[in-house]
């Protein structure tokens, strides 16, 4: 994910990160599918026409004197990625045709593939998270931590993730096989591809407050909509009276689909969202039947936001906040632009900034974020960098990796002494104790798997004790 600030990366921004690679490419950004025609050629300057004429004697003479031969295709959709970068707007891209696919895969709402996630470990891809329920890759029965060693019967290591992610996926009933290192066994199984769907809501009823109904948006994918009128319909059913929405995290995506969603929370001709284009022309999207056919939620609700949240995710927070809603956490990302995708016949599509999106008071929220009504930052632990899981730690090793290992054995109840950068005999200690209650091997030394443990098992205490979901269940309950 694109970071503002060059910084070390937080646990929880690693856990976010592992889930999105290889299942939602989609990035920071927001799509609309209508856009001008551009300027035929009899509108262009004589400048421009005679610039382009470059362009095409480029080709030529480097299609007919470059001593290697050189595919045509290479060469457009090199003039077309290096015409987009020119930009230098790092929202604006030009994807070759297999690129192209990924990403509207990638908003689609499914994909076809083997259902796993993956990330880059000492440059091979390894599964990040167990595999999508009922996926193939479940079925196979692939676990997270499995490294991927050959992608039919070729070496994948030191390979991009993206391409690597690219080989795996493919067409619905065709086949892969890919060859597995778990622990010391090495094994190789076939996997037939099949069609994934990307659930991007998730809901529950909260366990000790019967009538509130959480939902997490984890994206804005084309079926996100119908997802979220799924889950509000069945937390009603369960007695749900007020609603939690959580897009902590949720780096954006389809933007017809936010404004579904949150025209349901405003009343009709309510703004959800303003825009500015290239002449400085603006109009404003308002609620109303276009958007949510009359079925409104009308129960207090609140929303949960953090500096990962973008996007589509800044429009729902920056419109409920505009009309009296509470929003919880932490300034939002801070992306505050409009992309079509564009199709270029026979080499792919071009994702193009067109215009600014606007909150409902007329505020540009671009590399500023969307402030929060009540401000709950995340606990200090979270924000350690991620540990190096290639190296072994043990008593006398000194790194700010180690003092990651002691924050976190820290707070989970285990006693470090003073957290400090050294391993002490305090920490191999602490380290056996955690072993022991995790059914690892108690060396008293911080290996791979014990590291692997101890970010899961900081994870999920941070799940436990979320004191952002603490007070936005205290804020809605109070409504």
């Amino acid at each position: 994910m694109p970071q503002k600030n060059s910084k070390k990366i937080s646990i929880f921004q690693y856990v976010v990160t592992i889930v999105v690679v290889g299942i939602l490419a989609s990035g920071l950004t927001l799509f609309i599918y209508e856009l001008n025609g551009p300027r035929t050629s009899s509108h262009m300057s004589n400048a421009v026409k005679d610039d382009l004429e470059n362009i095409s004697y480029l080709y030529e003479l480097i299609d007919s004197q470059y001593i290697e031969d050189v595919s045509e295709t290479d060469l457009v959709n090199g003039a077309l990625k290096g015409m987009t970068e020119a930009i230098g707007d790092p929202h604006s891209v030009f994807f070759p045709e297999e690129a192209a696919k990924d990403f509207d895969d990638s908003v689609s709402g499914s994909f076809e593939g083997i259902g796993a996630s993956m990330m880059l470990e000492n440059e091979y891809p390894v599964i990040a998270e167990p595999p999508f329920e009922d996926s193939p890759a479940q079925k196979a029965k692939l676990k997270k931590g499995d490294i991927i060693t050959k992608v039919d019967g070729k070496e994948v290591k030191g390979q991009p993730l993206n391409e690597v992610v690219s080989k795996i996926k493919g067409e619905k009933g065709t086949k892969v096989t890919l060859e597995i290192m778990r622990g010391n066994e090495s094994f190789s199984v076939d996997i037939i591809r099949d069609t994934i769907p990307v659930k991007s809501v998730k809901s529950n009823i909260d366990k000790t407050n019967k009538d509130v109904g959480y939902i997490q948006i984890t994206s804005f994918n084309e079926t996100t909509s119908d997802e979220f009128d799924e889950a509000v319909s069945s937390l009603r059913k369960e007695g749900a009276k007020r609603f939690i929405v959580d897009v902590r995290g949720n780096p954006g995506g389809v933007l017809q689909n936010v404004e579904k969603m949150t025209s349901r929370f405003l009343n009709d001709g309510d703004v959800i969202v303003g825009f500015e284009d290239k002449n400085k022309e603006t109009f404003e999207e308002v609620a109303g039947k276009k958007f949510d056919k009359g079925e409104k939620i009308n129960e207090p609700t609140v929303l949960l936001m953090d500096e990962n949240s973008a996007s589509a995710s800044e429009i729902m927070a920056g419109a409920l906040k505009a009309h009296g809603f509470d929003v919880i956490g932490t300034t939002s990302y801070g992306k505050g632009t409009v992309q079509t995708l564009v199709p270029i016949e026979g080499h792919g599509e071009v994702k193009l900034t067109i215009s600014k999106w606007l909150t409902p008071d007329g505020k540009w929220i671009h590399e500023k974020g969307v402030e929060p009504t009540i401000k709950v930052d995340y606990p200090d632990y979270l924000k350690r960098v991620v540990i190096d899981r290639s190296m072994t730690y043990e008593e006398g090793v000194i790194s700010n990796h180690v003092e990651t290992i002691n924050t976190y054995l820290n707070e989970l109840g285990y006693n470090v002494g003073k957290v400090s950068s050294t391993y002490t005999a305090d920490t191999t200690k602490a380290i056996k104790e955690f072993q022991t209650a995790s059914g690892i091997e108690a060396t008293g030394k911080a290996d791979k798997a014990t590291v692997e443990a101890l970010e899961t098992a900081i994870t999920q205490h941070w799940k436990e004790n979320d004191i952002q979901y603490e007070t936005a269940l205290k804020t809605v309950l109070s409504k």
